[in-house]
């Protein structure tokens, strides 16, 4: 029996099977972005217990689908992944699909066959399959996400064409290309993907140097390639990348060779990135540490494919903790050194080897996963008043970006970032008082359907309605502010915006404290808190009271 398949007949199987589940919005700012269920692994005498997943990304070649084209491709998905029980996350767009999915091993195989034959754009995708996982690391759901561009680096096909990419070596060629002099490799993810895992083990050897670009989220790889500094480090280099699986390569590769590939000596790419690299050379080859991967796994090492997911175990030496432990000092010691071998990461608190992203930690001044150890996250430092700033990423130390990411306003359509009280280049606050991320991450929305903060959030939304009618009144500056400022186009945006009027448009201190001593004497706007209060953008569909909208923010 099929590990996906429920244990009911045949006959009453069909018939569950053919009534899909209902596809729900993830919210009122990405309507057309769809999640649902899957049925979850059924436990039992008659299955295996294991679970598989498929890694691919496809660029439709020479021209995009048409938009006709891609809505029926986004209807053929939905269908085909009810119809095998697949999960995971779609992104599809007019320019291709990159997809991460879940699901018994024949299963995926069918996707895969059926998808080729859904026309010839598909015909040459290549398909990494990873089998025999724990049944836990099988998504729970299925999203189909519409983006413009696979990969978001904020460039187009006139600025990066896809024809112009690197050349794709298979992990062989790429192996051998790293031990030539005169290289450089740079790795194309987000640096706290880096900082757990990484190419080092060429430049031992006096082969390519290593170069982390220090990205927060891809849309920061351009301004790092226009530096003067950047391009002088590649003049004369032949440039290798690489990514997780491939697909970031793709773009930034072309973006290369369009701005200076005339200066360098050719730009190449590892084809199906680390995780096909990883598949060549079990013994590491010159990898270290973990290849921090977008699925239940969320880090793989050396010598094993099921990852590191899962929950946090103890530490061994606690089993004997009480148990002549002044004796058995040294050997703990020595365990602790040999179990942290290997391990690249560091605690972003107590400086501990550490090497996974759990807790859903993020950085205080720029909202990228941060590394805590179980004993941080025990005493709950992220939570401590004053001390804040110790929960930061390595690039925000290094840069000593002081400022709330919560402080920040979103510029570039939320490419950049900068202090809301400043408008400063170098992203400093006025008056001295710290200074912001280049870019920040964007955490929030998703499906949350029937989640304990829904009822919350639509209270929290309709006070800040009432607050921002009041400021437009009386010219108080007391509702939230909206991340994305006056460059804002959201119909209804229930955040205040400086356009808006009030005391927000000058952010003006003296004003404020004016505004608080008279606020007994100002009119309130009085608006009913309520559930229909929350704006809907154009194309959502409200269900009932539980599926309304979501704050991006």
């Amino acid at each position: 029996m099929n590990a996906f398949s429920n244990n009911r007949s045949s006959s009453s199987s069909s018939s569950k099977t053919s009534r899909q589940p209902k596809s729900k919005s993830l919210g009122a700012w990405f309507p057309t972005a769809t999640t649902r269920k899957v049925p979850s692994l059924i436990l039992n005498a008659t299955t295996d217990q294991k679970c598989s997943i498929c890694l691919f990304y496809h660029y439709v070649r020479p021209a995009p689908m048409s938009i006709a084209r891609t809505e029926r491709l986004k209807v053929f998905l939905d269908s085909l992944t009810h119809k095998l029980q697949i999960g995971g996350r779609i992104r599809y767009a007019q320019e291709g699909l990159n997809c991460t999915l879940s699901s018994s091993r024949e299963n995926l195989r069918s996707f895969s066959k059926q998808l080729i034959s859904f026309g010839p754009e598909f015909k040459d995708t290549d398909f990494k399959f990873i089998d025999d996982l724990p049944h836990d690391r099988s998504f729970k759901d299925l999203k189909l996400l519409p983006v413009k561009e696979l990969v978001f680096y904020g460039v187009g096909e006139d600025s990066a064409p896809l024809a112009k990419g690197g050349i794709h070596l298979k992990p062989k060629e790429y192996h051998q290309k790293m031990q030539e002099k005169e290289t450089v490799i740079i790795d194309v993810r987000n640096s706290y993907e880096a900082e757990i895992g990484r190419f080092v083990g060429q430049e031992k050897e006096g082969g390519a140097v290593y170069i982390d670009p220090k990205m927060r989220k891809s849309t920061d790889f351009k301004g790092w390639l226009d530096k003067p500094e950047t391009q002088e480090t590649l003049k004369g280099k032949q440039v290798l990348l690489y990514c997780t699986g491939g697909v970031r390569c793709e773009r930034a590769s072309a973006l290369i060779n369009h701005q200076i590939g005339k200066d360098i000596k050719g730009v190449y790419q590892l084809h199906g990135g680390v995780e096909r690299y990883m598949q060549e050379f079990p013994e590491g080859g010159y990898w270290e540490g973990l290849n921090y991967v977008f699925d239940k796994r969320e880090g793989v090492g050396i010598g094993g494919t099921a990852g590191v997911g899962g929950v946090v175990q103890g530490k061994k030496k606690k089993k004997k903790k009480k148990a002549k432990k002044s004796k058995n000092k040294n050997k703990n010691n020595e365990q602790d050194e040999e179990e942290n071998n290997g391990v690249l990461g560091k605690c972003c608190t107590c400086n501990v080897s550490w090497e996974r992203y759990v807790g859903k930690k993020k950085c205080y001044t720029c909202g990228v996963p941060v590394l805590m150890c179980d004993s941080c996250m025990s005493i709950k430092i992220d939570k401590i008043q004053g001390r804040e700033l110790e929960v930061r990423c390595p690039l925000c130390k290094e840069e000593n970006i002081t400022v709330p990411a919560s402080q920040t306003t979103y510029i570039d359509n939320g490419e950049g970032a900068r202090p809301m009280n400043s408008r400063t280049e170098d992203g400093s606050v006025s008056g001295g008082s710290g200074k912001a991320a280049s870019s920040v991450m964007k955490w929030g929305g998703g499906s949350q359907w029937g989640s304990k903060k829904r009822a919350k959030r639509v209270e929290e939304t309709a006070k800040n309605l009432k607050r921002k009618a009041n400021d437009k009144l009386n010219g108080t500056n007391f509702s939230k502010p909206c991340r994305f400022g006056d460059a804002c186009n959201r119909k209804d945006c229930w955040f205040s915006h400086p356009k808006d009027g009030g005391s927000s448009s000058n952010s003006n201190s003296s004003s404020s404290s004016s505004n608080e001593s008279s606020n007994k004497k100002q009119k309130i706007v009085n608006v009913k808190p309520h559930w229909r209060d929350a704006p809907k953008a154009k194309g959502t569909v409200v269900l009932n009271k539980k599926t309304t909208f979501e704050d991006l923010e």
